[in-house]
């Protein structure tokens, strides 16, 4: 059974312009990835799919099998996410696919090899596929004002480790049989199992900001 480990990007990122080849320490955000990849036990393929030849040439120097992506499905005001994982999927052949981002940097390659390991373990629990998440408990407000899980105003003020949980997708795991993946054209299928990562790697880059924490943080890991 084989399991390959798929990687995307695009030139035309808006927020951040040539986002996935920013720099963390002596890495881009690709080779940072693949490196983080091919250390994994788990994973048998790394392949990397793009619309631009630079990054191309750049993730198969690191040692990555890469697929010319066509600029339709790198374009977002034209094709949905949906288009854009079914087009990947047409573009190769596997088992199991480890669907990644680049723009994840902290995530570690044990977690990588953990996640795939619950990911097979749980398919005999009625589980059929696997996507990462971070656990909060935070106080949350709906669109209305309104608040949404807690009452402020009754008597007893409920520290925020009383709140109940919440997970939300960090974007950076996603595993799924390859025929599944390629029918469904998404991320998870009907009955995914929320695989909580540590907290410490959690971030996901989409600004700026983000850029300077993950650089931050990235060489604070360097040091230690």
């Amino acid at each position: 059974m084989e399991i390959t480990a798929i990687i995307v990007a695009r030139k035309g990122s808006v927020r951040i312009k040539n986002k996935s080849m920013l720099k963390l320490g002596n890495d881009t955000l690709i080779s940072n990835k693949i490196k983080q990849l091919k250390e994994c036990k788990n994973i048998n393929r790394i392949v990397f799919g793009s619309d631009s030849d630079e990054m191309l040439e750049h993730a198969k120097s690191y040692g990555a099998e890469t697929v010319k992506r066509p600029e339709y499905f790198c374009d977002e005001k034209l094709a949905s996410a949906n288009d854009m994982i079914g087009n990947m999927l047409d573009l190769i052949k596997t088992d199991i696919v480890v669907w990644t981002h680049c723009t994840n940097p902290l995530l570690s390659s044990k977690t990588y090899d953990d996640a795939i390991q619950t990911y097979l373990t749980n398919l005999n629990n009625g589980y059929d596929s696997l996507l990462s998440v971070v656990e909060f408990q935070e106080y949350l407000w709906n669109e209305n004002k309104k608040p949404l899980n807690y009452n402020p105003y009754q008597e007893r003020h409920v520290p925020a480790r009383e709140l109940p949980k919440y997970y939300m997708q960090d974007g950076g795991i996603f595993i799924q049989p390859y025929n599944q993946m390629k029918n469904n054209s998404y991320f998870f299928g009907k009955k995914p199992y929320l695989y909580v990562i540590p907290n410490n790697e959690f971030l996901d880059i989409n600004t700026e900001r983000d850029y300077i924490v993950a650089k931050c943080l990235y060489n604070n890991t360097l040091k230690k």
